[in-house]
């Protein structure tokens, strides 16, 4: 059946909503991400320090991913948001103003409690809404172009927030709000800005009945169990998930890796810095980039899954190229790797929710994203232990030989058919 000039319309303003909400979810992170480590040891705190904020960082928002999944598809999209952006810009206004290791460290579970809520829910919102109005309506290109928006939104914050500190005219140190709190204050206003058009164009769907606390804590448990057995049994749930473990074991690891590995290169640290920021800007710009590919590479290559077969390959051979001794080559390496990524990431979702219904939606999405960070979890123990045993090259090729194999699981997927949307 043929749609008609008004349901295309309405689906354009579905995708174009999707896309907006999730450059401004990612442009609040973009600003926190080249100043956070800074702002840290500002206020006195070591790297010892920071890396246990930081496991406990990740360790909170694996231990949150499927309850708040299963929150979001018994109670509904719009309140779980609301509440994750509100919550972003209450730990964006801790971090920039705590000055203890106690104050600071409630910053960053609010942060990842915040994360653990909206891993799922927009997503999960643009699909119900888009195949609420067919069932077989695409949704390859609005995850593309969400991609695109991410990144882009990362690279802007990341960005803006080095011209926020250099012009802030509040004092480069002291106990109270410094230069450094800048990107912090900016991202809190622009999480509230997120959380009124969560609001505004996001509504509580009409044939939800609001549930009773009674029922939240009976059904939310529930959904939980179902979606890890869906997730954990034999079917390509748990082939996505093997991927996205191994997809996080890469990207946790080059981002503690490549620094250093940049500076061996560069004369130190402080000579890096400059050059590597705007390294990782181009990688951002590379993810999206790949995400704007990602449906012309699934209509080359035939098939969503041996795109993101090639792209997870393509990735791996990336982070050993990052270990390479010329700086030209390590760089073009790094931004390589982001690209694959992005190629594969909308590819990945899109097979991932034709595996499930709208009530399992957000649950198979926070599973997958703690798939995600249990993976950074190993590699943030594992990858740096063996990079301090040998050396960075090494750590660089144990991540990229994880990645290589875990590509693998996209090996002979089921008999299914994949429409190239």
């Amino acid at each position: 059946m043929t749609p008609s000039a008004s349901d295309v319309a309405q689906l354009a303003t579905i995708r174009r909503k999707y896309v907006v909400l999730t450059g401004l979810r990612w442009f609040p992170t973009g600003l926190l991400i080249p100043g956070l480590v800074l702002l840290l040891q500002e206020r006195g705190l070591g790297i010892a320090t920071i890396g246990v904020l930081s496991a406990i960082y990740s360790a909170t928002i694996v231990s949150l991913e499927l309850p708040t999944g299963g929150l979001s598809d018994v109670i509904g999209r719009r309140p779980v948001l609301l509440v994750s952006a509100v919550l972003a810009g209450v730990s964006s206004l801790v971090l920039a103003t705590g000055a203890s290791v106690w104050t600071l460290g409630a910053g960053y579970v609010a942060l990842a409690v915040s994360r653990a809520l909206d891993s799922g829910p927009l997503q999960a919102w643009f699909v119900d809404a888009t195949r609420a109005m067919a069932a077989d309506a695409p949704i390859r290109s609005g995850l593309s172009r969400a991609e695109v928006a991410g990144s882009v939104g990362l690279g802007a914050g990341a960005l803006g927030a080095g011209g926020l500190v250099a012009l802030s005219p509040l004092p480069t140190q002291g106990t109270a709000l410094i230069a450094m709190s800048t990107p912090f204050l900016v991202s809190a206003v622009m999480s509230l800005v997120h959380a009124g058009l969560v609001w505004a164009w996001i509504p509580h769907p009409a044939d939800r009945v609001r549930p009773r606390l009674a029922d939240v804590f009976r059904d939310v448990p529930a959904t939980v169990a179902a979606g890890a057995r869906l997730v954990a049994g034999p079917g390509v749930l748990r082939r996505i998930a093997l991927l996205t473990a191994g997809i996080g074991v890469a990207l946790n690891g080059i981002e503690l890796l490549a620094p250093t590995s940049f500076a061996e290169r560069l004369g130190g640290e402080s000579a890096a810095a400059g050059p590597y920021s705007v390294l990782v800007t181009l990688g951002f710009a590379g993810a999206a980039g790949g995400a704007a590919l990602a449906p012309v590479a699934a209509r080359l290559i035939r098939a969503a899954p041996r795109a993101v077969l090639v792209s997870a390959v393509a990735g791996a051979i990336a982070v050993v190229g990052v270990g390479l001794p010329s700086f030209w080559w390590a760089a073009a390496a790094f931004v390589v790797f982001y690209i694959a990524l992005g190629v594969g990431g909308p590819l990945l979702d899109e097979l991932g929710h034709d595996a499930v219904s709208s009530h399992g939606r957000a649950t198979m999405l926070s599973a997958n994203s703690m798939a995600l960070q249990g993976g950074g979890m190993l590699a943030s123990i594992g990858a740096t232990a063996l990079a301090q045993a040998t050396n960075i090259a090494i750590g660089l090729a144990a991540i990229a030989l994880v990645l290589f194999v875990a590509a693998f699981a996209m090996a002979r997927w089921p008999n299914v058919q994949v429409l190239a949307r």
